[in-house]
């Protein structure tokens, strides 16, 4: 009778202490823990006081039309602080070309990107999270070596973000990248320098499976 005591004694704290994790493991989103890590769509939302993000990413293209045809390895570091709280982001871009043509190879850095991040709405049940973003591009890359554009630009994204289930969040991105005087060399020449413009659209879904 004693065993039977110290035994229902010691199963149900236990129990207890199961069917506590049980239900607070039900209650948990397991797309929580991966929605703020889209690589390749920015997402819309700013880090938290105290967490500093690391972003590294690698890219491969080749030109289609120029000869001799150019092709490379662009990589990306970023860093992303938060500005006292969650409402504020600054964020800095470093790109690193190296870059394969015509039997010669150039590698260096391009230009480098500024970036501010205003959390303008945070998610809720019915809204998205949207957090436009501001860049300057400062002109630290190489004309001659085709890493850089030789002027001062800058860059206009506008990143929406929602989870639509435990395991499911999209994200979508539109913006402009505007660089008043750029410069570029092609076949041993230099352009004049013009306008550009280059838009951005895009849009991506992550599944959490675990």
């Amino acid at each position: 009778m004693s065993h039977k005591r110290e035994f229902l004694a010691l199963c149900c704290p236990l129990g207890l202490v199961f069917f506590r994790v049980a239900a607070e493991a039900a209650e948990l989103r397991p797309i929580d823990g991966i929605a703020d890590n889209s690589f390749l769509i920015e997402e819309a939302y700013n880090q938290e006081p105290g967490v500093v993000q690391h972003i590294f990413s690698a890219q491969f293209g080749a030109e289609r039309e120029e000869k001799p045809r150019n092709r490379g390895w662009t990589f990306n570091f970023t860093q992303e602080w938060p500005i006292f709280s969650e409402l504020h982001q600054f964020s800095y871009t470093i790109p690193i070309y190296q870059i394969h043509g015509g039997g010669e190879s150039q590698s260096g850095i391009g230009d480098i990107l500024l970036n501010y991040r205003l959390q303008a709405i945070e998610e809720s049940e019915c809204l998205p999270a949207f957090a436009p973003r501001l860049s300057l591009i400062l002109p630290t890359g190489s004309v001659d070596k085709g890493t850089g554009y030789g002027a001062v630009g800058y860059q206009w994204n506008f990143p929406i973000s929602k989870k639509v289930g435990p395991r499911l969040a999209f994200h979508a991105n539109a913006g402009l990248t505007h660089i008043p005087r750029a410069r570029a060399r092609s076949d041993g020449v230099l352009s004049p320098r013009r306008s550009l413009l280059s838009p951005n659209l895009g849009a991506s879904g992550i599944f959490a499976f675990t």
